[in-house]
């Protein structure tokens, strides 16, 4: 061997001697915590002979790494030596990384290592897709996981019925951004249900059950039904709760034929009902148009023979609901004896039911205030304390009674229970004393009324009142006659209007416009319309109380114009005509009444369905010469 072989020789040892130190050394810094650009030890094979930066194996070494560490920070540093080492992630890199996000409950990183990903042009597998939305719906980033099934979708790879299912159960029970509730999740719901019907992906019974539960939350009861139909159709057995909740719909929606066609359905799938099934299926009976409380009393009946399962208090209460809406309260106080039979122990509920039902009557029975005093009297015996529901319904029956008298007597003692009154209860007893022609005690506790409500908002008139107040002031025979009554003793038709009475009604329409409750007619009356200079009165919202009563105000706002603001035409809107509601006709018919009872000349007319009334501009003139200065 000649002296140049044993050269080489030498030089290869020293060069092997001088790596080996190199790989010691970093390795001893590693230990040390203080590794060179921030090596860690359980890479140091990256610095050992041989080893070549594009090799799958070392890539492989190094995902194995990462995927034991214990923090964030430990592996972005790994991740950082492997490229200061040569090795680029891959694919796998990136998985092993999120998986270290999922591990230490950090799921949002994992979206940005997805994003980190797409901006480096990694090719990815579907599992990358389906763990990468996995972990941004466990961050409840639910637009970003809307956006990667996008992504998956833009390079081909197919969306499955199972992500799908998992996607809209996120919709359906979270909020996204700032439109919230029930009804936009039902929107959200709604567009990828219809989504994953063009990719032609054939949804899952969970996908329709999904929808189905949506609907029924946002209470679009007729969108779960017709989905529940659906999912019938394409041959799929229900769930339990399937069937319950397509079954809730149906009876909040009063579908009652359908609802026991599906109860029977359900039955024959080998679902035994529960208290829960039966009780909707009563509460169908209760919402039905015509409210059925024959079948309600079938569906008890069976509940107990055939299902052997025992009434709560709610079975009772929507037997009750049943015979009061029915109009048949010898049946709710059958339900009554039920349930005090079955031992349940009675509460205000039931008694406030039984008062309602005891007065039902109370127009054609006289006998009906007397029968809800003595539920209230026995109420109290049992020691159940009244609420404002309780004396509420008292004063209802009074009221349908014309029995103000007893009104006021329950209304007192209710104050002196220390109950407070609410809104409906001063609604009713205002009613009660304008029905028993006691116009000036309603005022009275219509003022009441105004002043609580300075210091507790909830009393505030609304528009059930101040139309309460208008019927209790015109009286129980409407305008008609409170206009021929006076008329009779007047002998001026023209007197009504003109009338103390009205101009109270007039007071009490300017309070309702300073609450907001109705339009300022002088506005109204101000307002022109650009080509023609006539203007528009629209009334289609009112009942026919209020339609009167406004036409009264219109015609005191209008003898207070001068010539040159009498506009050219003045248009009533009385609303739109509809098949089977003559809400348009009444209010037409009132303001027709006002108005001829002022002798306002006019005419009637038709704009497509639309019914109004239409008053010249020297019609106008007219009255206003005849009537300016001659209002109370």
């Amino acid at each position: 061997m000649d002296d140049d072989a044993f050269e080489r020789l030498d030089k290869q040892k020293a060069s092997r001697r001088e790596k080996r130190t190199a790989v010691r050394a970093v390795r001893e810094e590693a230990a040390s915590g203080g590794a060179r650009g921030g090596t860690d030890a359980r890479l140091s094979f990256l610095y050992e002979e041989g080893v070549n930066a594009n090799d799958a194996g070392a890539v492989t070494k190094c995902n194995d790494v990462l995927r034991r560490c214990a923090s964030m920070e430990e592996v972005l540093g790994l991740v950082k030596e492997m490229r200061d080492a040569g090795l680029e992630p891959v694919e796998s890199t990136y998985v092993a990384v999120m998986l270290v996000c999922q591990n230490v409950g950090s799921p949002e990183r994992a979206v940005q290592v997805y994003d980190a990903m797409t901006e480096a042009q990694v090719r990815m597998t579907g599992r990358t897709f389906h763990l990468a939305i996995e972990l941004a719906l466990k961050a409840e980033m639910f637009k970003d996981a809307l956006r990667i099934k996008d992504d998956m979708r833009y390079v081909g790879l197919p969306v499955s019925s199972k992500l799908y299912v998992t996607l809209l159960r996120a919709l359906a029970d979270n909020d996204m951004g700032k439109r919230k509730g029930p009804q936009e999740r039902l929107i959200r719901t709604c567009r990828l249900f219809e989504e994953m019907l063009n990719e032609d992906v054939d949804p899952a019974p969970a996908a329709y059950h999904t929808l189905i539960v949506a609907a029924h939350r946002a209470n679009q009861h007729d969108l779960a039904v017709r989905t529940f139909d659906e999912l019938i159709e394409e041959g799929i057995t229900p769930a339990r709760q399937t069937y319950e909740t397509a079954l809730d719909s149906m009876a909040r929606s009063g579908l009652l034929a359908q609802a026991l066609e599906v109860f029977v359905q359900m039955k024959s799938n080998g679902l035994m009902p529960r208290k829960v099934t039966y009780n909707t299926l009563l509460s169908a009976c209760v919402n039905a148009p015509q409210p059925r409380v024959e079948a309600a009393f079938e569906i008890f009946e069976e509940m107990q023979t055939k299902g052997n399962v025992t009434p709560d208090r709610s079975t009772y209460s929507l037997l009750i609901d049943a015979a009061c809406k029915a109009g048949k309260p010898e049946m709710a106080f059958d339900a009554f004896s039920h349930m005090r039979d079955s031992g349940i122990e009675i509460q205000v509920g039931t008694l406030n039911r039984l008062i309602h039902a005891a007065g039902l009557n109370a127009k054609e029975d006289s006998t009906s205030v007397q029968a809800t005093l003595e539920l209230y009297d026995a109420m109290k015996k049992l020691g159940v304390e009244p609420d404002v529901i309780t004396y509420g319904s008292l004063i209802a029956t009074c009221a349908k009674a014309r029995d103000a008298a007893t009104a006021i007597k329950v209304y007192e003692e209710m104050r002196a229970a220390g109950v407070e009154p609410n809104r409906i209860l001063f609604n009713v007893l205002i009613n009660a004393l304008g029905r028993a022609n006691r116009s000036e005690e309603a005022m009275e506790y219509f003022r009441v009324m105004q002043k609580q409500s300075e210091v507790n908002s909830s009393l505030t008139p609304n528009r059930e009142t101040y139309t309460t107040v208008f019927d209790a002031f015109i009286g129980g025979g409407g305008a008609e006659l409170a206009m021929a009554k006076q008329s009779l003793e007047s002998g001026d038709d023209a007197s009504f209007v003109h009338s103390a009475q009205v101009a109270k009604l007039r007071e009490i329409y300017a309070q309702g416009v300073e609450h907001g409750v109705y339009e300022d007619l002088s506005v109204v009356l101000s307002t022109r319309e650009a080509e023609s200079e006539s203007c528009t009165i629209n009334m289609n919202q009112l009942s026919r109380t209020e339609a009167t009563v406004a036409t009264l105000v219109l015609l005191e706002r209008m003898s207070t114009l001068s010539s040159d603001q009498v506009p050219s035409a003045m248009f009533i809107y009385a609303g739109k005509v509809k098949p089977g509601k003559n809400g348009a006709q009444r209010r037409l018919l009132a303001i027709e009444t006002v108005l001829r009872a002022a002798n306002v000349k006019f005419e009637i007319g038709e704009v497509g369905s639309a019914e109004l009334i239409a008053v010249k501009g020297k019609h106008c003139r007219a009255w206003i010469e005849k009537n300016a200065g001659t209002f109370v």
